[in-house]
């Protein structure tokens, strides 16, 4: 054992000395990072961090009555429950662990969520797609109210975290309507209508809304005096950019964070926006996606649900 025969050269403790178990209890108090991280040190520390004992303690509670799965370990049930999301809540629901630290995931189906005229077959469309982990998604036909919310109780979650919401989603080539047309997006508490933020995104690529051009207007026809009867001047087609200036782009698409991302299993996401569980509280997050004031047609949106998911480097 190359490295407990250096350790004994050098002055501190000789970890080698100590009992398996011994071992895996202190890694058990660190991550599932850390306990990738020190298996490699050697055969001895290998055995230890790859015990159930530890990846118990990186393993929520509930994880074997929730997963049906026979797996030879728990560390081999853990990396399976990052790598392949496990549908619950009779299909509405899928349930995942984020592979660094172990936190829930959880990704609402279109199902689960209220979408306003949803059953309303006009307006939007229920169908199932290969590349979706829910056996429907819900594709949007033709609506000019756009309204989609969201309820997750913040117990399902990991507590101290501060966690996000995205809405996952694909456009179809009947998509339109969101090119210049940004949308209302919000998360909090139900019952913190205070700490609620609420933020402008687009659902189309940040190249459709980036240099957006004013779009002429038709103005209401003035009248003109001949003799005793008044003759409508024609129609003008007047640019709201009077001054001849350069036209601004809106201001949301000078950061990506306000454009849709491209994920790993082909699907787009944008971000809603974060809260923080707190432990032992338990409370009710909502989450919502707006569209309600411009009033134009919208076309061609595919929403596979809405993902709540550990915020990257926060906690």
């Amino acid at each position: 054992m190359a490295a407990a025969e250096a350790a004994k050269g050098r002055d501190g403790p000789d970890f080698s000395e100590l009992p398996e178990g011994c071992i895996a209890r202190v890694v058990s108090f660190t991550s599932p990072t850390d306990a990738c991280r020190l298996a490699p040190v050697s055969s001895f520390f290998k055995s230890a961090c790859d015990s159930d004992g530890v990846w118990a303690s990186f393993l929520p509670p509930e994880c074997r009555q929730m997963v049906p799965r026979r797996v030879s370990s728990l560390k081999e049930l853990y990396f399976s429950l990052c790598d392949d999301p496990v549908l619950v809540d009779d299909g509405k629901m899928s349930f995942s662990l984020e592979r660094h630290s172990g936190k829930k995931c959880i990704m609402l189906s279109a199902r689960a969520l209220s979408i306003t005229w949803g059953d309303t077959p006009r307006y939007w469309s229920w169908n199932p797609m290969t590349d979706s982990r829910f056996s429907e998604v819900a594709e949007l036909i033709n609506v000019c109210w756009l309204e989609i919310r969201g309820r997750i109780s913040s117990r399902m979650l990991s507590p101290g975290t501060r966690y996000a919401a995205y809405l996952v989603f694909k456009s179809t080539p009947t998509f339109y309507g969101f090119d210049f047309q940004s949308v209302e997006v919000g998360v909090g508490f139900v019952d913190d209508e205070a700490g609620k933020r609420e933020r402008s995104v687009y659902l189309s690529g940040e190249n459709n809304t980036r240099g957006r051009q004013t779009m002429p207007r038709l103005t209401v026809p003035r009248f003109r005096r001949i003799g005793f009867r008044f003759l409508p001047m024609p129609f003008e087609l007047v640019d709201d950019n009077r001054d001849g200036g350069p036209r601004p782009a809106p201001a949301s698409a000078e950061g990506n964070e306000n454009h849709p991302k491209e994920r790993r299993d082909g699907w787009s996401e944008i971000e809603l926006g974060e809260f923080l569980t707190k432990d032992g509280e338990d409370g009710e997050v909502e989450m919502s996606v707006m569209e309600t004031k411009g009033g134009n047609w919208k076309a061609g949106l595919v929403v596979e649900g809405i993902e709540i998911r550990p915020k990257e480097g926060k906690e």
